[in-house]
């Protein structure tokens, strides 16, 4: 079974330990501001604006990261579980964090982990009573879903509960296990190197920042030095001196 490397583990750690790009959940569930040179876009609260409140935005979050597992607490899981966590899993909750990191909205804790496992062994979720997979570890929760691994190839299966709505069968049943990354380094891999939500506002701001600019500059550029100097602009930087304020990368103009 595939190992995490040194290397992900660290880019693993930095991200996680990071309130705004630990997981995928949006910038608005946070509360947070998004900045771009002057310009910020910050969450609203849906329910505080339909409520009539005078202040809708939300408020940040800072939901401290959990602190790893030691060997006791893991033991204690594994023994309810009846089986040891795949190593990979077990090491980034015992190197990273007890959950709240990663794609999505991040790994649960392991104890919600063994009480998931539990409850699909105990509670079989298939509409004709379909056995849940035992090899199959879920440790995400995608509403409705899960991420999964199994854990005696270490492949990353994703159980769609939706496709269940398509009918009791056991095609159907087997349908909804998707198969979504060979290990779980390729799993977090994938994650760990894509833009947070953070990140891609910013940049889709920024974009439209620069698509608004594009005209303007256009304009500017189609005049002579002479011209822009009559209106107290710089032979060179006339660029910089009418938007620099604007703190976005200019060059791409």
């Amino acid at each position: 079974m595939p190992m995490l490397s040194d290397d992900l583990l660290r880019r693993l750690q930095s991200r996680a330990a990071d309130p705004e790009r630990r997981t995928d959940a949006p910038p608005s569930t946070r509360g947070r501001t998004v900045s771009v040179g002057g310009f910020a876009v910050q969450g609203i609260d849906l329910g505080a604006l339909l409520r009539g409140e005078t202040d809708p935005h939300t408020q940040p979050v800072d939901t401290p990261l959990a602190d790893p597992l030691d060997d006791h607490a893991i033991a204690g899981a594994e023994a309810r579980l009846g089986f040891a966590l795949p190593p990979e899993l077990r090491r980034l909750y015992a190197e990273i964090a007890d959950g709240g990191f990663g794609p999505g909205a991040g790994l649960l804790p392991l104890e919600r982990v063994v009480e998931i496992y539990l409850d699909r062994i105990a509670n079989p979720p298939g509409w004709r009573g379909q056995a849940w997979p035992a090899q199959l570890l879920p440790f995400t929760g995608t509403e409705p879903g899960n991420d999964c691994i199994d854990t005696d190839t270490g492949e990353i299966i994703y159980w769609d509960e939706e496709e269940l709505a398509s009918g009791p069968s056991d095609k159907v049943w087997r349908r909804s296990f998707k198969p979504d990354a060979t290990d779980l380094g390729a799993w977090l891999e994938r994650w760990v190197g894509k833009p947070s939500p953070e990140d891609a506002q910013r940049a889709m701001m920024e974009n439209a920042m620069l698509s608004s600019l594009r005209p303007t500059i256009a304009y500017w550029r189609a005049k002579t030095p002479e011209e822009r100097k009559a209106f107290g602009l710089p032979e060179t930087g006339w660029e910089q001196a009418m938007f620099g304020h604007l703190g976005i990368d200019l060059s791409q103009l």
